[in-house]
């Protein structure tokens, strides 16, 4: 387990329910249940290792860091052409039989940078929640929520598109909270959520010129 990780989820699921409540909307979540990953991770691409078995159901959102000129980025996973994977920006997915849901939760976890085509995911990860102003439509037990748009505060639900009224980035426990790079620099996990903070709020990313 990555940290506090289900600690700091049922926490915030928590204090979410208990506003809700009074109005029967419910919290949905995915990837909590299951703390390891049946998937795997490339090392070489900084993504899944195969992608497309995870396209629908991503049990973890995965964010590409890196360090240029003393700067931290976060940035949706690119592949090494530079051009997104096109599940890069699938948060998550979740069960909306009942049409209840004004929230979500999904883990986010970390691709670092260390080198040329060299990538390492480190047990860092942040829970973040979405909520909406009113639920959305009900569905089915496996409704995948993709295109994350920080600058229109939107997702994609049922090919419609959807604005969440907050986002959250909540932070766990890290036992090592620094990763060297090839260069001998490093990136910390505060330097990484600053940069996530920035990229999920209003989509900053620096391009590699």
């Amino acid at each position: 387990m990555a940290g506090n990780t289900l600690d700091v989820y049922r926490a915030v699921k928590r204090k979410i329910e208990n506003e809700f409540r009074v109005r029967e909307l419910t919290v949905k979540t995915a990837g909590f249940k299951q703390d390891g990953l049946a998937e795997t991770l490339s090392n070489s691409t900084g993504f899944w290792e195969e992608p497309q078995r995870v396209t629908s159901k991503p049990p973890r959102w995965i964010i590409q860091f890196e360090k240029n000129d003393e700067e931290v980025t976060a940035n949706f996973a690119k592949k090494q052409d530079g051009a997104l994977f096109p599940s890069a920006k699938t948060i998550g997915y979740i069960n909306n039989r009942e049409g209840n849901c004004s929230a979500m939760m999904f883990r986010i976890i970390a691709a670092i940078k260390t080198g040329e085509e060299q990538y390492e995911f480190p047990e860092w990860e942040w829970v973040m929640f979405l909520i909406f102003p009113r639920p959305l439509p009900s569905g089915n037990s496996s409704e995948t929520i993709a295109n994350f748009d920080p600058n229109d505060q939107s997702i994609l639900y049922q090919r419609r598109t959807f604005k969440f009224s907050l986002l959250g980035i909540v932070k766990t426990d890290v036992e090592n909270d620094s990763i060297l790079l090839s260069n001998g620099e490093a990136i910390t996990y505060l330097e990484a959520s600053e940069a996530l903070k920035k990229l999920l709020e209003n989509g900053t990313e620096v391009e590699n010129l």
